[in-house]
């Protein structure tokens, strides 16, 4: 699956790279900013199912590419496009206030979909885009910070997560907000016998072995 999805993500970088051409032209943005879990994380129905005194926090950094299709005219001012994040990169963090717990999570992945650009005046661009967000590394550790007690840790590969959204361009600065949704696959670690077990990190509603990890990101950034 991951040499095919190498295979789909350069067909559409070459295919977008040679239309390049007319007033919406091609980006290249680097951009960071807060990455807020959702409440739902680990399948649980909302807030009510954590600790009253539970805190969220999270951030990301993305470095990608919006291929304008130039040869596929739409209006003066639209062009549809391909946009690609070659790296995404994500953590979130639960912790109790007065207490050293915590639940730290970071994903390593890519994203890859169409988008539509609309300039309405010089300089502004609206980007809408889907996205399919293949999380190539994924990592969880549940921090204890007490000396009687070891960290507990997960890791995955391979999990699946999409996201839809929205980039306001104005010249060369670029603010996003988009929904991050999807799973990721945490598998214990046993750091006595120095190996990853079949115990997995699952959900609050079922035996499966996938973790819901959404969450809404908001970023401030750079576009060329």
């Amino acid at each position: 699956m991951k040499k095919l999805l190498m295979i789909l993500t350069f067909v559409a970088i070459a295919f977008a790279g040679y239309s390049q051409d007319g007033n919406l032209k091609k980006q290249t943005y680097f951009r960071f900013g807060l990455s807020s879990p959702s409440w739902k994380y680990l399948g649980s129905d909302g807030k009510s199912d954590w600790d009253d005194n539970m805190k969220r926090i999270g951030g990301i950094f993305e470095v990608g590419n919006i291929f304008m299709l130039n040869s596929l005219k739409i209006a003066p001012d639209m062009r549809l496009g391909i946009n690609v994040d070659y790296l995404s990169v994500n953590y979130h963090k639960f912790s109790e206030s007065g207490s050293d717990y915590s639940l730290n999570f970071f994903y390593f992945g890519s994203k890859i979909g169409p988008s539509f650009s609309y300039s309405p005046v010089k300089r502004l661009v609206f980007d809408a885009f889907v996205k399919f967000n293949p999380v190539w590394v994924a990592g969880s550790v549940w921090a204890y910070h007490d000396d009687l007690i070891e960290d507990d840790f997960f890791m995955g590969f391979m999990g699946i997560k999409w996201s839809v959204g929205l980039n306001v361009r104005y010249s060369l600065l670029m603010l996003g907000m988009e929904f991050n949704p999807g799973y990721a696959k945490f598998r214990y670690y046993d750091s006595e016998a120095n190996e990853f077990t079949d115990d997995y990190l699952g959900n609050a509603k079922d035996n499966k072995d996938t973790s819901p990890v959404p969450c809404l990101n908001f970023t401030i950034g750079i576009s060329l």
